[in-house]
């Protein structure tokens, strides 16, 4: 068995362990990155996911490194949220930010995201990356943990679980965990409307739960259409023309007909929270800390800003000599997070709800709200910032990585 001592060792290698490493790149830090996907198991494709990068995570994004935008994004220059069968929108433009960027966000292949943080993984010189598959056990020290495969052992001084929340952790290191299941699949797929209308996103809400068509250029939509499991499973077995019927349906009002869509598939809804006691030596970051509804599409953004903030409290040890993995750093970590993280899962759990109630007093009074959240400027400046990353919670400022202003208009 080979044995490796590392700092830190980063559980995944998904887009949030890889924006990690990139900013941990000019520390003095030895950090380990495995991939703890199952040996031998052929991976499922990600050529129809995509992720929705809010203008704070394009600034970061470009702090560690990447041209943005990347290679075949779309801008979001526009957000209308509505509610089917009832009068009553908010329309968020990307002017209520007054940002030089001129835009409130953008889309990206998630594939194209993964590729563009590889990339620059080269210029980390203290980086080593393995593939054990999933972790076997683990075990704690006074002043370090040990991590065990069959043919691998690491000792490192911190562990950050970053795996997604599919690996095993949980019953390993014995998480405390909170969650639900939200009883709804959500149907991705990319389709074509009958006139182009760039730049401009939708969140519309159905019973169902809520429907968003995501602009990824070449005048198409990826949509995330959140259904319950048994409509799911025939939806996903519709021929293209009836998918389409169905899906014109139930179609914002402002959106052109739909009318050319691709590969479809489903992926179960759930809530789920995860978090370890400051002595365990281990720090979570993204859905292995929390696992959102896809409303808003706020996972990456929430799990960068974990990301950036564990990596600037490290830099900051280092810098001093101090244990990565000592108590008082995973409770200021948990701390900084504590705000951004609770407002953000408040928020998305709140509005998938509240506006996936079919009663009709709620339908009504919820249409009055989003006439008049539309028709007031500084409400929809404060959404439209919350939404972009741009405007976080002083609490939740990620220290010495933290951007220009709390609020950019």
């Amino acid at each position: 068995m080979r044995t490796l001592s590392a700092d830190l060792a980063i559980l995944g290698n998904g887009p949030v362990a890889r924006s990690l490493v990139l900013a941990l790149a000019d520390s003095p830090l030895h950090v380990v990155m495995l991939d703890t996907s199952p040996l031998g198991q052929s991976r499922p494709s990600q050529a129809d996911r995509t992720v929705a990068l809010a203008l704070g995570s394009r600034r970061l994004l470009c702090r560690l490194g990447l041209t943005m935008p990347l290679t075949g994004a779309a801008a979001i220059q526009i957000v209308q949220i509505t509610q089917q069968g009832i009068s009553g929108q908010v329309r968020l433009e990307h002017s209520l930010l007054n940002a030089p960027e001129r835009r409130l966000g953008e889309v990206a292949g998630l594939e194209t995201l993964n590729e563009a943080l590889a990339l620059s993984l080269a210029r980390c010189s203290r980086l080593q990356q393995e593939s054990p598959g999933p972790l076997q056990t683990l075990q704690w020290f006074p002043d370090r943990v040990q991590l065990d495969w069959p043919d691998l052992r690491i000792e490192t001084a911190l562990v950050v679980v970053a795996d997604g929340g599919h690996g095993d952790l949980a019953r390993l290191a014995a998480l405390q965990r909170m969650g639900w299941d939200h009883n709804r699949h959500a149907v991705i797929a990319t389709v074509t409307p009958r006139q182009p209308l760039p730049d401009v996103a939708f969140e519309h809400f159905l019973e169902s739960g809520p429907l968003a068509f995501l602009p990824i250029g070449n005048h198409q939509f990826s949509i995330v259409w959140s259904l319950r499991p048994g409509d799911a499973s025939r939806i996903l077995d519709h021929s293209d023309a009836a998918f389409l019927e169905a899906l014109n349906r139930q179609r914002p009002p402002h959106l052109p007909p739909l009318t050319l869509t691709g590969p479809r598939s489903v992926h179960p809804l759930f809530f789920q929270r995860l978090w370890a006691e400051p002595n365990q030596r281990l720090a979570l970051v993204g859905n292995a800390a929390q696992t959102l509804h896809p409303l808003a599409g706020q996972g990456y953004n929430l799990g960068l800003r974990d990301a950036m903030t564990l990596a600037a409290l490290l830099r900051e040890a280092a810098a001093r000599g101090n244990d990565p993995g000592e108590a008082s750093l995973l409770r200021d970590y948990a701390r900084i997070r504590r705000r951004d993280r609770l407002e953000t899962i408040v928020f998305t759990e709140t509005m998938n709800r509240l506006f996936s109630s079919p009663r009709l007093p709620l339908r009504l009074m919820r249409a009055t709200a989003l006439t008049l959240l539309d028709q007031i400027p500084f409400g929809k400046r404060e959404l439209a910032a919350r939404l972009a990353g741009v405007h976080l919670p002083a609490q939740s400022a990620i220290p010495d990585f933290s951007m220009d202003e709390h609020h950019v208009f």
